[in-house]
């Protein structure tokens, strides 16, 4: 286990850079996409025309006027490397196929580690690691791809088809009657000509609007949770900006549909509000309630991501410091390598703390030695840091990485090998960023 101090002193110390501007458009090629949109168009204009248009009152449809739905393959512009792109536009709704095949592979690997109780975290995690890493030579990999669930597995397991068909369809439904309450209200296309409080007081508007519609089909909207969740892992936060002034210029200037504490709390009062109302198709009505209840408090947890900046940096920090591999579901084996050292400074390590500090996080150390060279990886929960170095004097000297920052450290063992106790040092120091005290596993 390790101190808090030493996670607030590293993040204290790291410097994150953001890393949205690359461009995700190639996450699935064009005839990938074409071939999806035969696929998904049927469906989507059905749920378009009956479900959200048909959900409209006389008064409400008249007052909307004409209105269409587009599917293009990508967004147009720079939106095309945005892989959450929706949006409304005079009298269209805009829904980029790669947009909902992105979210389509994400509600298939959260329904993959739900019935095969896995980690939920990989995905959001994944969803990170492209926001703030530099995409490799060849590009990210798709979802299903770098979270190693297998594109059919819907096929094989029934329980996989349902959850996620579950996620995708709600969150598609709330997030076309949330465009389509843009055009109802004719709200303005976001930028300085309009204030941070109107632009965010519009996005409540469309997101009352699109509960409406979800309560008066009947249906409990538990695949928008899984949306936002999705964006606070994308989206820019507070977290992204060296001061709260550059973060409320991105606010009035740039931000197209603005992202806020202030707008989770208020859509998850509004599911509180009448929460039986969802459940009309539930066989169990207060089940169904509960389920509502419950998609609150997701909502209100996602409202705690967006006010808590500690809480941003360790995302950005664990996004830059993991391992695209590492987020696998089906991890590929390796054969143990031959010839190491089996004494000090090798082997599996945990921290522990000799007080009784009960402020504490997970830490694992992984040392591989040959002769006095000393590889080896960290591991804290935020992503994964790497440590090479040598041995002199019976010290272990090394540099450590994480994501962007490095530093410097020192261990000494005990005689049997199985106790290290050492610091860690930030950039050219060897002790000012915490403590470790490691026996081994």
């Amino acid at each position: 286990m390790i101190s808090r101090l030493f996670v607030y002193s590293l993040l204290f110390f790291a410097t994150f850079s953001i890393a949205q501007a690359s461009d995700l458009s190639t996450l699935y090629s064009s005839e990938h996409l074409q071939e999806r949109h035969d696929r998904y168009e049927p469906a989507l204009r059905a749920n378009f025309n009956r479900l959200v248009l048909g959900s409209l009152t006389r008064e409400e449809r008249a007052r909307l006027g004409h209105v269409q739905l587009e599917l293009p393959l990508r967004a147009p512009g720079k939106e095309g490397s945005n892989p959450l792109s929706f949006y409304a536009v005079r009298n269209t709704v805009v829904m980029p196929i790669q947009s909902i095949k992105f979210f389509d592979d994400l509600s298939l690997a959260w329904a993959y580690a739900w019935s095969n109780n896995l980690s939920l975290e990989n995905v959001t995690d994944y969803v990170s690691v492209l926001k703030y890493q530099k995409p490799p030579a060849d590009g990210f990999p798709a979802p299903l791809v770098a979270l190693g669930v297998a594109p059919d597995i819907w096929k094989r397991d029934k329980r996989v088809d349902d959850v996620s068909q579950k996620i995708l369809k709600s969150a598609i439904v709330w997030i076309m009657a949330h465009e389509v309450a843009h055009l109802l209200f004719q709200h303005p296309g976001y930028g300085p000509q309009v204030s941070v409080q109107q632009a965010q007081a519009n996005e409540a508007e469309a997101d009352r609007f699109a509960n409406e519609i979800m309560r008066r089909i009947g249906v409990a909207p538990g695949g928008m949770a899984n949306f936002f969740v999705t964006l606070a892992h994308w989206s820019s936060n507070r977290g992204d900006f060296a001061s709260d002034a550059k973060w409320q210029a991105f606010l009035k200037e740039e931000a197209t549909h603005p992202f806020t504490a202030a707008r989770m709390q208020a859509l998850a009062a509004d599911l509180r509000r009448d929460p039986g109302s969802f459940s009309i198709e539930a066989q169990d009505r207060y089940t169904g309630k509960q389920n509502v209840l419950y998609i609150a408090s997701q909502i209100d947890d996602i409202a705690t991501i967006l006010n808590d900046l500690d809480i941003q940096r360790s995302i950005a920090a664990k996004a830059q410091a993991t391992k695209l591999s590492a987020l696998s579901y089906t991890p590929q084996k390796t054969s143990a390598s031959n010839g190491l050292f089996s004494g000090t400074f090798n082997g599996s390590f945990e921290h522990f703390l000799s007080d009784d500090s009960t402020e504490l996080l997970g830490l694992t150390v992984n040392l591989n030695r040959r002769k006095n060279h000393v590889t080896g990886s960290f591991d804290f929960g935020l992503g994964q840091g790497s440590i090479e170095g040598f041995i002199s004097n019976k010290q272990l000297r090394f540099e450590w990485s994480w994501g962007a920052n490095f530093g410097q450290g020192i261990l000494n063992s005990n005689t049997t090998g199985n106790q290290l106790t050492g610091q860690l040092g930030y950039q050219a120091f060897d002790h000012n960023a915490g403590r470790w005290q490691l026996s081994r596993d």
